[in-house]
C-alpha cells in the first residue's frame, strides 16, 4: 500500500523547486547582461528585468550585489565545465582511442561561445575591480583543477602519458589565448591564421603523446594538411 503523501512535504518540495528555478534564472540573466552590456554597465535592476523577476525576489536570493557577483562567477564556471565535459565526451563516445584532433576542434568551437566571451569580460574587469578579482582568482584556479580532472576521465588513454599534464595545459592556454586575442581585437576567431595555429597545435599535441599507443590515422591526415 502506498504511503500517503504529506501535503506540507509536497508544498515544501514545490517551493524549493520554484526557488531554485528563480535563482538559476537570475544567474543566467546576470551572465546575459555581462555579455550584452559588459560587467561595469550591469546593474542589479537590469539583471532583475532580464530575469523577469521582482527586485524583492532577487534580493531574497542575493541580499548584496557581492553575493550575486560571486554566485554568477561560479555559475559561469560550472556551465563552462559542463559544456566541456558534454562536448568532449560526445566526440570520443564509442572510440577505442581518444580522437585527439576532433577533441581539439570541439574545444576550439566552445571558445567561440558566449560563455567564453563572458569569461574574458570578467577576467579583464577583475584587473581593476578588487571585489570581482577576489572571486575570480579562486574560481579560475578551481576551474583549471576541475578541467584537468575531467580531462583525465574523458581521455583515460592519454592520461597514461607522462606528457598529459603539459599537453592539456598547452592546449587550453594556446586555444584560449587565440580566442581571447580575437575577443579583444574584435576579429573572427575562425580566420585563416587562427585555423593554421589550431592545425599546428594538433600536430604538436599528437607528438607529445609518443610514449603511448594511440590511433595514428588522424595524425597522418593533420600532417598532410600542413605539408
Amino acid at each position: 500500500m502506498d504511503s500517503p503523501v504529506n501535503e506540507s512535504q509536497t508544498s515544501r518540495t514545490w517551493q524549493q523547486t520554484k526557488s531554485e528555478q528563480t535563482r538559476t534564472a537570475v544567474l543566467d540573466a546576470a551572465l546575459s547582461c555581462f555579455y550584452a552590456l559588459g560587467f561595469n554597465q550591469t546593474t542589479t535592476e537590469k539583471i532583475a528585468k532580464q530575469a523577469n523577476v521582482s527586485r524583492g525576489a532577487m534580493l531574497h536570493h542575493f541580499p548584496q550585489r557581492s553575493d550575486l557577483i560571486q554566485a554568477s562567477v561560479w555559475h559561469l564556471h560550472r556551465k563552462r565545465l559542463e559544456a566541456f565535459e558534454e562536448t568532449l565526451s560526445s566526440v570520443n563516445e564509442d572510440s577505442e582511442y581518444t580522437l585527439v584532433e576532433e577533441g581539439i576542434d570541439a574545444f576550439w568551437q566552445q571558445l567561440q561561445s558566449p560563455l567564453f566571451a563572458i569569461y574574458c569580460e570578467l577576467l579583464v574587469a577583475a584587473r581593476t575591480d578588487e571585489e570581482l578579482r577576489a572571486t575570480m582568482a579562486p574560481a579560475v584556479k578551481d576551474f583549471q583543477k576541475a578541467w584537468r580532472v575531467k580531462s583525465e576521465r574523458i581521455f583515460p588513454d592519454l592520461a597514461l602519458s607522462k606528457q598529459f599534464g603539459a599537453a592539456t595545459a598547452i592546449t587550453r592556454f594556446f586555444l584560449e589565448g587565440i580566442a581571447f586575442n580575437a575577443q579583444a581585437m574584435d576579429v573572427p576567431a575562425t580566420g585563416t591564421n587562427a585555423q593554421e595555429l589550431v592545425e599546428l597545435l594538433k600536430v604538436m599535441v599528437r607528438a607529445m603523446f609518443d610514449d603511448i599507443e594511440i590511433n595514428q590515422e588522424n595524425s597522418e591526415e593533420s600532417t598532410q594538411r600542413l605539408s
